[in-house]
């Protein structure tokens, strides 16, 4: 018995002594077979015996714990054990995970050895554990700073010491055991990313029409154009005629929006900002064969030569002769002794030079959703794709703005069941009066045809009398019928309806009665 006692004795010191040392006697860790921690391995090497890999956890300052593997030999250190992340302590067959007892230095106590959050070290070193500052590294980047935890609540204030993870662009708000990135205003993101919202581009600025927008970091400038004055929000048209800045002193100054136009006065030649005296008297024919001619700033005036008697004047009309020398895009009016060209609506200039006005640049009277196309003279307004009207309004098309019906109960060969009628009067929750499109199970348009009655889920069935408008037509006033113990318009509804080309839409009225329904068909 004695002898059997001893061999035991034998056999369990050989099978401890692989991973017991003689340093290891007052330890109180113990190994657990079958299991390892991932995630965590900093360092990988083989080892031909336990207490080896132990050793060498003991040579790391930053060693937590260590898995070992007998099959294969591998020794692999952890900076972190198992109570710091135990969703990464798995199992792992011919492994095993040991805690580093001696001389392990406790998570978040050294630099080298930051821990991602406070309650990660109070998971790590247990309840005992105290108050007070410790080595962080919430963000990863490998840069720690020693931070406050509270203890109780496991929690710091990642936004006080600036070791939040959130955008420079972004605000941070401390929360209990984390913080919360929200971007600032004029950038967009979930707060750790946050991005310049171009507000110019996505035209949610609040510039003037008459004001140009540049985009900022965060925010935006709004300028306002040339001829106009204001912080670029509110702006007004500069009136250049009331400060007198650049029409000649023989020029009439008119003010127009965003800008002026300078006009030589009768008897004058330029551009407005330059005038010259015309010389009549150089002009052929201005005055009679028997009269001499005078020239004055702005006019002339003739003389009958002696023995001759009259007004000087010999009447030629140079608009009617085409012997005048106005503008293409101009009028010319007749006056004694001479003529005026003055410049045709929608061009600028002295009637002898006159130019395109684009009034598209001046943003005169297209709508807001409409496009404005610059012609010579002139200038069209097109309204935007989903909208319809004329250039001083445009409305959304309902062509592209309608409700589709698609129950396959709606359709003109449903059979109403006794008891399950449906009303599109005013309790319904589908009709409100808007514009409608039969799709689906439902058909693809109204029934033009008398209808049976208890038909489409009603015992009323509503059908389309006239037949439909044409593309043409455009929107048109039609009439629905209601089928009832065989009168085809027991009841009826006007509707409005519309040819949008490939399919119709109809803005339908609330039904006058319950048991009354609007019908579809193929």
């Amino acid at each position: 018995m004695w002898w059997l006692f001893r061999h035991l004795r034998f056999i369990l010191f050989v099978s401890t002594m692989d991973f017991v040392t003689a340093n290891d006697q007052c330890r109180t860790e113990v190994n657990i077979e079958g299991m390892a921690l991932g995630s965590s391995v900093f360092k990988r090497c083989s080892l031909a015996a336990p207490h080896l890999c132990d050793v060498k956890c003991r040579q790391e300052i930053t060693c937590q714990s260590y898995n070992y593997n007998r099959k294969y030999q591998i020794c692999e250190l952890n900076n972190r054990t198992k109570e710091a992340r135990p969703e990464n302590f798995l199992s792992a067959p011919a492994w095993f995970y040991m805690r580093r007892s001696n001389g392990r230095a406790s998570l978040g106590s050294i630099p080298e050895l930051p821990a991602l959050s406070c309650h990660e070290i109070k998971a790590s070193e247990g309840k005992h554990i105290i108050s007070g500052k410790y080595w962080l590294d919430p963000t990863r980047k490998g840069k720690a700073k020693l931070i406050y935890c509270d203890m109780v609540n496991e929690d710091m204030d990642e936004c006080k010491f600036n070791i939040s993870d959130c955008d420079v662009n972004a605000n941070c708000t401390n929360t209990h055991g984390s913080h919360k990135c929200t971007c600032k205003v004029g950038y967009i993101g979930d707060g750790r990313s946050c991005s310049d919202i171009d507000e110019c581009q996505k035209n949610t600025h609040n510039c003037h029409p008459n004001a140009t927008c540049q985009n900022t970091n965060g925010s935006f400038v709004c300028n306002c154009l040339f001829g106009f004055n204001g912080d670029g929000r509110n702006c007004t048209d500069i009136d250049e005629c009331a400060i007198n800045l650049s029409c000649h002193v023989n020029a009439n100054c008119t003010n127009t929006i965003g800008s002026h136009v300078c006009t030589c006065h009768t008897g004058y030649t330029g551009d407005g900002q330059t005038c010259s005296n015309i010389d009549e008297c150089s002009q052929m024919n201005i005055c009679d064969e028997h009269a001499s001619c005078s020239n004055t700033q702005g006019s002339y005036s003739c003389a009958c030569n002696p023995k001759y008697i009259g007004n000087g004047l010999t009447y030629i009309d140079e608009c009617q002769k085409n012997t005048h020398d106005c503008h293409l895009n101009a009028t010319c009016q007749n006056t004694n002794g001479s003529f005026v060209c003055t410049c045709l609506f929608g061009f600028n200039g002295d009637g002898r030079n006159c130019t395109d006005i684009d009034e598209c640049a001046r943003n005169l009277s297209c709508h807001v959703n409409a496009t404005c196309t610059n012609t010579i003279g002139s200038h069209v307004c097109t309204c935007h794709t989903g909208y319809t009207g004329d250039e001083k309004s445009c409305w959304a098309d309902p062509c592209y703005n309608y409700r589709n019906l698609s129950d396959a109960d709606r359709k003109s060969t449903y059979n109403t069941p006794y008891g399950g009628e449906k009303c599109d009067d005013e309790s319904s929750s589908i009709i409100f009066g808007e514009w409608y499109r039969f799709v689906g199970d439902a058909g693809t348009k109204m029934p033009t045809q008398c209808v049976p009655d208890n038909r489409c889920g009603a015992v009323l069935s509503g059908w389309l009398k006239g037949g439909h408008p044409t593309l043409a037509d455009g929107e048109v006033t039609s009439k629905v019928c209601f089928t009832r113990g065989g009168d085809c318009c027991k009841k009826s509804r006007v509707i409005k309806a519309k040819d949008c080309g490939s399919y119709f839409i109809y803005k339908l009225r609330r039904a006058p009665a319950c048991d009354l329904r609007y019908c579809g068909t193929d």
